[in-house]
């Protein structure tokens, strides 16, 4: 008896070794989830990757469409379904925010691939947590914005003072007059000061690379020390706002300044609070407040309404925000006062 198996028998073990073998490779990808969607886009198969990314279980992914996966599908600069479309003709790559069944959002590379060129029965998904490296750029990006930002201040702000040397000395070779020379250490001096100011920014806006958990009542109490004779005249109120991933020296810095900020800007008597945020904390008092027209230019390099100021500090807060992948932003406090708000940060408690 002839006990050859028959073509289609072999044809049939094959695939079914196709197929388990893609399974234990889909399966296998910890750090991505891999599924299948049909050729309109329907979710057909959920491996357990998927299912751990995403929060969600088969049940309530298969069967639908693949756009329950993007947070906000309608603000996307094209639709699922032309990425859908463009893919049909080859591998794509999309990034966007994609929701998990929490409703919590991360920043999702996903590539889609054809199963066949041309009219494709299906699609091949990849999608993995691309949040951190994300985070990352964006970080990058805000550093080349306040360094092209420190170039221009550094020509703009420097060109002013050695204009007057220049003046001064011509006149002094001229007339021999000391007067010219009090005018040029004067001016001196104050380039002087506004070198370390600008070299303050440049430092305080690298990238924090190697955040620490840092106590956020530890850094107000130094900050708050370290303010000196400015904060004779204020008390402080800290509300609990817990540990954060940070560079503690630099975020000292940015309370300093905020601090500083608030106790030379009142005529008397100011008070100032500390106090968590959902994603964040804030700093507020009930001084003057800043004008409406103003508040979109405090953070601006040499921006400063006091006669005194150098117009750093806001500046450099902004700076150090930005380092650490935060936002800030300034608007009124309850009593009519500033009250800055800093979001995006990390809580690790």
């Amino acid at each position: 008896m002839d006990t050859t198996p028959s073509d289609s028998s072999s044809d049939q073990q094959s695939a079914r070794d196709d197929d388990s073998m893609s399974e234990r490779l889909i399966e296998g990808l910890s750090s991505h989830a891999v599924f299948m969607l049909d050729a309109g886009g329907t979710i057909t198969t959920w491996p357990d990757p998927a299912a751990t990314l995403y929060g969600y279980d088969r049940d309530a992914t298969v069967g639908h469409h693949v756009d329950m996966l993007f947070a906000d599908p309608e603000e996307m600069e094209t639709t699922v379904d032309a990425l859908l479309t463009e893919a049909a003709d080859g591998p794509i790559e999309t990034q966007h925010w994609h929701r998990q069944a929490d409703e919590t959002v991360f920043w999702a590379t996903l590539s889609l691939s054809p199963l066949e060129d041309g009219d494709p029965e299906g699609f091949v998904a990849v999608s993995q947590d691309t949040t951190e490296k994300h985070q990352y750029d964006k970080m990058l990006e805000r550093q080349n914005d306040r360094l092209k930002e420190f170039t221009d201040i550094l020509a703009h702000d420097l060109r002013s003072p050695l204009s007057v040397i220049s003046s001064r000395v011509h006149l002094a070779r001229e007339t021999g007059d000391e007067e010219h020379l009090d005018a040029l250490e004067e001016t001196s001096d104050r380039m002087a000061r506004l070198v370390d100011d600008l070299l303050s920014v440049a430092k305080q806006g690298n990238v924090v690379t190697d955040p620490e958990t840092t106590n956020v009542k530890d850094v107000v109490d130094t900050a708050w020390e370290g303010a000196g004779g400015t904060t004779e005249r204020a008390t402080l109120h800290y509300d609990h706002v817990g540990s954060v991933s940070a560079d503690a020296d630099r975020l000292i810095e940015l309370f300093e300044n905020l601090f500083q900020n608030s106790t030379r800007h009142g005529d008397g008597a100011v008070i100032v609070r500390v106090g968590p945020l959902d994603h964040g904390f804030y700093v507020e008092d009930d001084g003057p407040g800043i004008p409406a027209d103003n508040q979109e230019d405090v953070f601006d390099h040499g921006f400063t309404t006091a006669e005194d100021g150098s117009g750093y500090g806001l500046s450099i807060v902004r700076t150090i925000a930005g380092a650490h992948g935060w936002d800030i932003l300034v608007t009124d406090s309850d009593t009519g006062g500033a009250r800055f708000e800093i979001t995006g940060v990390e809580f690790l408690d």
